[in-house]
């Protein structure tokens, strides 16, 4: 069962030197990445680095600004490079007629990528738990985006006081996930610890979900050990919880 994991997770690395970046993803046993930027190189570029690394393109994150300026290259990059996910993977969710405003964009967007087989999803934070008359601002957003799937991140759901389980279940059950984003919260407090060692019941998701047949991508935005440590330990939690299924 594959793990991959999002990039921005090792973002100082990939920054300084992309394919130190790689070359610690290999190491730590994923099979797979997800692009947060993708530093300069082609398409044609990427594919060889990782197809050096043993690695495959799962999705990308690409925010709203340059979905407005460049979705067209957006998408041919991705049938370059063979993966079918963009994610977006923020909105404000200010007012509820901003969250329309991005809902309906998002709409058009993931209509014109289909006709390219390209799904286009949205990537939750804490902050789209906010509610609007009586109504999560990322339901709202979802409602309203109907072609538009759902990576949900278990750690900001979690944090923003809703039940990854219960939350998650009903969209799987629409069909509306198109990946899973791994990521713990502690027991007590907020910290992003290292998968297994917090809260989340990543057994009852991956039940729902399983990683046969969602993409299931970690990421670890806080480490008590050094990069390469860290995301190792939480792969090798995930492993373990599916090794469970």
């Amino acid at each position: 069962m594959d793990i991959s994991l999002q990039l921005y997770s090792i973002k100082e690395e990939a920054a300084e030197r992309f394919e130190q970046a790689l070359e610690l993803t290999e190491k730590a046993g994923y099979q797979g990445v997800e692009f947060a930027g993708y530093f300069g190189k082609t398409s044609e570029q990427m594919k060889a680095l990782l197809n050096q690394h043993h690695l495959k393109p799962v999705s990308t994150h690409v925010g709203l600004q340059r979905l407005q300026e460049g979705l067209d290259e957006e998408l041919e990059y991705a049938k370059q490079l063979g993966y079918n996910l963009i994610i977006c993977p923020y909105s404000s969710c200010e007012t509820k007629g901003q969250t329309l405003e991005d809902a309906k964009f998002l709409e058009t967007c993931a209509q014109k990528a289909a006709k390219k087989g390209i799904i286009i999803g949205y990537h939750n934070h804490a902050h789209e738990f906010k509610q609007f008359d009586g109504k999560y601002a990322l339901d709202i957003l979802l409602e309203a985006a109907p072609t538009v799937k759902f990576e949900p991140d278990l750690y900001w759901i979690a944090l923003g006081e809703a039940d990854p389980v219960q939350y998650i279940a009903p969209l799987a059950k629409a069909g509306r996930i198109c990946a899973i984003h791994a990521k713990e919260l502690a027991k007590t407090g907020r910290d992003n610890v290292y998968i297994g060692q917090g809260k989340i019941d990543f057994l009852a998701i991956a039940k729902m979900c399983p990683p046969s047949v969602y993409p299931w991508i970690l990421e670890q935005e806080e480490f008590t050990s050094d990069h390469y440590d860290g995301i190792a330990q939480s792969r090798q939690g995930l492993q373990r919880i599916f090794e469970r299924l």
